[in-house]
């Protein structure tokens, strides 16, 4: 009976283990996409105010740094499940 106790815990302990994983990774994620958002915004807006600015060459410039504004949101591996699926 004792043995059916300690592995029940070790079964709900690991399910608890597993979800804080899971759910620190989501909040990574979400934090990348958000900062990677605000990157692309802030540089958005730094190319229109440069464009703005007056004289064709650097009209010339913002268009050539408007390429460099799309930058790709860095990609982690999401966590490793057991064979029992936690």
């Amino acid at each position: 009976m004792k043995a059916i106790i300690i592995i029940a815990t070790s079964i709900a302990l690991a399910g608890c283990a597993a979800a804080s994983k899971e759910q620190l990774y989501y909040d990574t994620a979400k934090s990348l996409s958000k900062d990677s958002t605000m990157a692309q915004t802030a540089c958005w807006a730094a190319v229109t105010e440069i464009a703005k600015s007056g004289d064709t060459g650097a009209k010339v410039g913002a268009i050539a740094l408007a390429d460099k504004c799309k930058n790709e949101v860095m990609k982690i591996e999401p966590p490793k499940r057991n064979w029992i699926g936690l």
